[in-house]
């Protein structure tokens, strides 16, 4: 079997390091020579020189060395996490398929007993899957350095902006954990967390996390930098995400403190997106920046939100527009055609949002002009330049695209 590549030269820095050391220490070394002579004499003090000189070698070695074994070591921690995710979801799988399968047959049998003790240990199987996936979401994921530019990439990649119904959020997949009771990548609202390495003094570094943690993250390190939980309650009336800085119950301020995570996240995400954008702003600048430009005061307000289809939803439409024109599902050349396809023309087309606030930050009207119409945009795809054909299917379309919930 070929060794990992990363691995390889994972050990041959650190075998560099030790061979740097075996020849300080080891028979003939500067190091073993201080050992053989009296502490003082003519012959320590020339041993003392040179032990003196090869060691502020082997520590310029190790500096220059560190920053790529840290950074071949996250990743090789990083590999080994995800191969023991893969692991437990196969047989988390292989687990829940076999009790379904028996919980058939004792159907099939017509055996109650043995049916319902199938059933229970079924339930089991995915309360001890949702627990563990609780747990997780507790903790904090892995952080990347901004700097750290293909990581970035790969986590912004399993970001995508889509509008909830108090308006657009960020929903985050992670193949790596299944969601029990689908058997596929869990889904989630995700929030961004923008963070300092090394205590506040280091490069920015990103993650995301469950709305909770994200949210309790924030509520400390805001205290930290204004030296008070009134100190945020009034940075949060300032940028108007509270109406009022006084008595400010607890649930209120938590609320404020998740809508504010929850607009920074979808600022950052199509910022990145759309824009390109690559230094991501703290939330105190963030705050700062929304205080400056009378976000929430009177007056209108233009956003734009770069929507973008997870490959579920995307794969829906294509497979309703497909079933019209050729009586089938498409198939998974045309799903690996059309589905990057649909996302690259959201980003040209994207949803601009206006929203009107009266003086006191209150939303009195929201109009949205919207973007890209995918599903003409597909049947422009598929039909080519036959319009009666197309004209047809997006009839058919109009008809049932309400039960496919793309609306």
């Amino acid at each position: 079997m070929a060794r990992n590549p990363m691995m390889s030269e994972l050990g041959r820095l650190k075998e560099k390091i030790q061979n740097k050391k075996d020849s300080i220490y080891q028979k003939g070394g500067s190091g073993y020579n201080l050992k053989k002579y009296k502490t003082g004499s003519s012959f320590y003090k020339e041993a003392k020189v040179q032990f003196d000189k090869d060691i502020a070698e082997l520590r310029k070695l190790e500096a220059e060395l560190k920053p790529r074994i840290d950074e071949l070591e996250a990743a090789a921690k990083k590999e080994e996490e995800a191969k023991t995710a893969k692991e437990e979801a196969k047989t988390y799988k292989s687990k829940v398929e076999k009790l379904k399968d028996e919980v058939q047959r004792a159907k099939d049998a017509q055996d109650t007993k043995r049916a319902a003790d199938a059933e229970a240990k079924l339930k089991a199987e995915y309360a001890a899957q949702k627990n563990k996936d609780t747990k997780k979401d507790s903790q904090t994921g892995t952080q990347f350095e901004l700097s750290d530019k293909e990581n970035v990439a790969n986590l912004l990649s399993t970001a995508t902006v889509s509008m909830g119904p108090n308006g657009p959020i960020v929903q985050i997949t992670e193949p790596n954990k299944i969601d029990p009771t689908t058997g596929k990548p869990s889904v989630y609202q995700g929030y961004l967390y923008l963070t300092t390495t090394k205590g506040g003094t280091g490069e920015k570094a990103i993650f995301f996390g469950t709305a909770d943690v994200i949210r309790d993250r924030y509520q400390k390190q805001l205290i930290k930098n204004y030296g008070s939980k009134q100190a945020v309650i009034d940075k949060l009336y300032n940028a108007k995400l509270l109406k009022t800085n006084k008595n400010v119950p607890t649930d209120v301020y938590l609320a404020a403190l998740d809508a504010a995570a929850a607009e920074y996240t979808v600022a950052q995400v199509n910022a990145y997106k759309a824009e390109g954008v690559k230094e991501f702003p703290t939330m105190d600048e963030f705050l700062t920046a929304r205080i400056s430009t009378g976000a929430g005061l009177g007056g209108t307000k233009t956003k734009t939100n770069v929507l973008e289809f997870s490959d579920t939803s995307a794969t829906k439409i294509i497979n309703a527009i497909s079933q019209q024109f050729f009586g089938r599902d498409a198939n998974s050349k045309e799903l690996k055609n059309l589905i990057p396809l649909i996302n690259k023309e959201l980003k040209k087309n994207p949803d601009v949002v206006s929203t009107t606030t009266d003086s006191e930050g209150n939303v009195v009207n929201t109009k949205t002009k919207t973007g890209l119409d995918v599903e003409q945009f597909l049947i422009d795809e598929v039909s080519g330049t036959d319009e009666a054909k197309a004209n047809k299917v997006l009839g058919y379309y109009n008809v049932f695209k309400q039960s496919l919930g793309v609306n």
